[in-house]
């Protein structure tokens, strides 16, 4: 914008300088962006919600990792509550062998379970998962995380297909790579990031580090995992070609007032 010049050379310009400042604020006014503008500039994202508060315990889930055995598995080890996947051809994981909300255990004992603390089932609805993971090295993901959607699954891919999308696989029948959540994200070699995943009766909603990434719909979708993580079912973790680790793993219920309400309840 071209401004008039605004300077005083003495008291008889005064008029003159009112005159261009009036213009020049006039000017101004007349270009302000209207708040609908504004907030149409706003960058993608901006938006996004954070994680929220909980009204029920977080339970660690330890003492009870089986490794998932794909073939071709890297090393797996397991100290002071991390978990290490090492190179796998392609896949390496481990799954929860605890039990589930109707379902038993089918390879974990009872004493077993005790000793772990974990001898009350697991929810496969309304619950929240949560974990921190990173990439050591290598190029692909470095956490696909599989749990329950009622008496489906889905998975969390965190830096697939070459290492920059994240997204859930699958929905009706279509990968992380192309459905509505798809996602481009880069994952820094040693760093960790956390995540979070809420299942809720209506939907799915996933935060990285704090920011909502996506907020999926269940109601007329179908929900399932790519046939090579069958094994990671129904609640594991494993990695593509990387080095990688992962830690903190909880898992809580979700209290009745924290469901949101379906819309025919709405009615």
């Amino acid at each position: 914008m071209n401004r008039l010049p605004r300077i005083i050379v003495n008291c008889g310009l005064t008029v003159i300088v009112l005159v261009a400042s009036a213009f020049e604020s006039s000017s101004c006014n007349a270009q302000q962006p209207t708040p609908a503008e504004t907030a149409t500039a706003k960058p993608a994202g901006a938006e996004k919600k954070t994680e929220p508060t909980e009204k029920t315990a977080w339970v660690t889930l330890q003492g009870n990792w089986k490794t998932c055995q794909f073939g071709g598995d890297g090393d797996v080890t397991i100290n002071d509550g991390v978990i290490k996947l090492e190179y796998g051809d392609p896949l390496t994981g481990v799954r929860w062998g605890g039990p589930f909300d109707g379902k038993k255990s089918e390879d974990a004992d009872t004493a077993s379970d005790a000793q772990a603390g974990e001898s009350q089932p697991l929810p496969r609805d309304n619950y929240e998962v949560r974990w921190e993971c990173r990439r050591d090295k290598g190029f692909d993901f470095l956490c696909a995380f599989t749990f329950p959607v009622a008496e489906q699954h889905a998975s969390l891919v965190m830096g697939g297909w070459g290492g920059g999308i994240t997204g859930i696989s699958s929905i009706d029948g279509r990968d992380a790579s192309d459905n509505e959540t798809t996602m481009f994200k880069n994952y820094d070699d040693k760093k960790w990031y956390k995540a979070r995943v809420r299942v809720e009766t209506e939907k799915i909603t996933v935060w990285i580090d704090g920011k909502e990434m996506f907020d999926q719909p269940r109601k007329d979708h179908e929900f399932d995992i790519r046939f090579e993580m069958d094994p990671c079912t129904p609640l594991g973790i494993a990695n593509f070609e990387c080095d990688s680790q992962i830690r903190n793993i909880q898992i809580r219920r979700l209290d009745p007032t924290e469901i949101a309400p379906s819309k025919k309840d709405e009615k």
